[in-house]
């Protein structure tokens, strides 16, 4: 193209002998309609069937019907994976709420929501779009803990029974997307993925521990042990069915109003594939029936316990630091050993973060005399960031350990000592400490198992309860 076929309106010499500009069809059309919560939520549940259906809290046509309004009782300000804006956590108490054609027609809920922007065009492309990937990558990050959620309680289900399954899980009533007004939010394009679950009135189990301590509860040992034995059992039933968690804590763990512990925040868990669960089983099955006395008990242990120590495909995607096992910091300790006075500053950052298992793992390789003898242990240890089921053990005895520190440094700001029943209380902590200590081997195949666990702690009530 020559340069005189060149215009442009802002010429005004050219612009005054040329012909009425007509602007491109695709200058004047008129924009895409916005996305409804309607077609977002039909559009989620076909990129993620295992969602399964929705429930219209929101307009109360549904499942669900709000009775009195909640609060929120925690809010995060991003969401892991989301580019766009308002990336925002909420859980929202609903003290009363209607649920239909339920044996329980009354229920308190918790409302778990995640609040996102998408640009309003980007999102009706991705939606129009006749692949479905970069409609489900984009909306991937919003759904991700509510479809892992979905994933585990299936292979729960089918390897445990659905009794088991209403027993180590809050009730789900469904979920639904709401559309977010531009009042509200200040920009047009937001929306709010909601889940709807039975809440739990002892909340969670880290500060249900600490609350029966705090208001002197005298079954507070009893109580204590209760829902640690029952963590060891969930983790062992985890183990059967292929699930590890790799984000397991007491602050995920809920506790009803029994003091029974239950399975929440399940972003992080990953399972192995299940030809692998059910060969464990058959071998374990097969065992017990052969006879054979403690023999065969041995090797169906044996056959459950490769199960447990058998490493789950996906590195760990969702932590706490503080509690995570010496296999989730493989690679990263690998990644950087290259770099001079690596494993100094290394050790001293672990240190100064409280990383327990980062520290085992590179005390470890400081005892290495060659680079050759650290790339070696780093290699026997996997290679990579990794986790199993046996990360449960580990996981389960860092944070009762720094739960029990935390009680124990409290316990010795009383003045005087506090008298006879918080000197008891230092000797219940401290023993339990120790025990939650034990969990904490540097491999996982040297780690107790749950049953030994389950065993110690009941020595533990004998002498305490």
């Amino acid at each position: 193209m020559s340069p005189a076929a060149v215009r442009f309106i802002s010429d005004q010499a050219v612009a005054a002998g040329a012909a009425p500009f007509t602007a491109p069809a695709r200058l004047t059309s008129t924009p895409p309609p916005p996305v409804s919560g309607a077609e977002l939520a039909a559009g989620l549940q076909a990129a993620f069937p295992i969602l399964g259906a929705t429930s219209s809290l929101a307009t109360g046509a549904g499942a669900v019907k709000v009775l009195v309004g909640g609060h929120v009782v925690h809010r995060a300000g991003w969401v892991a994976g989301v580019s766009t804006g308002l990336r925002q956590r909420e859980v929202q108490h609903v003290p009363s709420a209607f649920v239909a054609e339920r044996h329980r027609p009354l229920v308190a809920l918790a409302r778990k929501s995640v609040t996102v922007r998408f640009p309003p065009a980007e999102l009706r492309a991705a939606l129009s779009d006749p692949s479905p990937e970069w409609f489900a990558d984009m909306l991937r990050p919003c759904v991700r803990e509510a479809v892992v959620c979905g994933e585990v309680m299936r292979r729960f289900r089918s390897r445990h029974g659905q009794a088991a399954l209403e027993r180590w899980f809050p009730e789900q009533f469904g979920w639904t997307v709401e559309v977010v007004s531009e009042k509200e939010a200040g920009v047009s394009g937001c929306f709010r993925f909601v889940t709807h679950s039975a809440w739990q009135a002892n909340g969670n189990l880290e500060s249900y521990m600490t609350n029966l301590f705090a208001d002197r509860d005298p079954e507070r040992y009893a109580k204590t042990v209760k829902a640690l034995t029952q963590w060891a059992h969930v983790c062992e039933l985890l183990s059967a069915a292929g699930i590890t968690l790799g984000d397991m804590k007491p602050g995920n763990l809920l506790v009803d109003e029994d003091g029974n512990i239950k399975l929440t925040d399940l972003d992080g868990a990953a399972l192995l594939p299940a030809h692998i669960v059910m060969d464990a089983q058959e071998d374990a099955e097969a065992a017990a029936v052969g006879g054979g006395g403690g023999a065969a008990a041995a090797t169906a242990s044996a056959a459950m316990r490769g199960l447990e120590t058998a490493a789950v495909s996906e590195s760990p995607y969702m932590m706490t630091t503080a509690f995570a096992p010496p296999e989730m910091w493989v690679g990263w300790a690998r990644s950087r050993m290259s770099y001079p006075d690596a494993l100094e500053q290394l050790l001293a950052r672990a240190e100064s973060r409280s990383w327990a298992g980062a520290l085992q793992l590179l005390q470890q390789l400081d005892g290495c005399e060659t680079r050759l003898e650290q790339l070696q242990l780093l290699s026997d240890l996997g290679g990579r960031d990794w986790m199993c089921a046996a990360s449960h053990t580990y996981l389960l005895g860092a944070a009762v350990c720094d739960w029990s520190c935390e009680q124990l440094g409290q316990l010795a700001c009383v003045a005087g000592g506090g008298g006879r029943a918080l000197q008891s209380d230092v000797g219940f902590l401290s023993e339990l400490h120790d025990v939650a200590e034990g969990l904490m081997a540097l491999r996982p195949n040297q780690r107790p198992s749950m049953q030994q666990l389950r065993t110690r702690l009941a020595r533990l009530a004998d002498d305490w309860c």
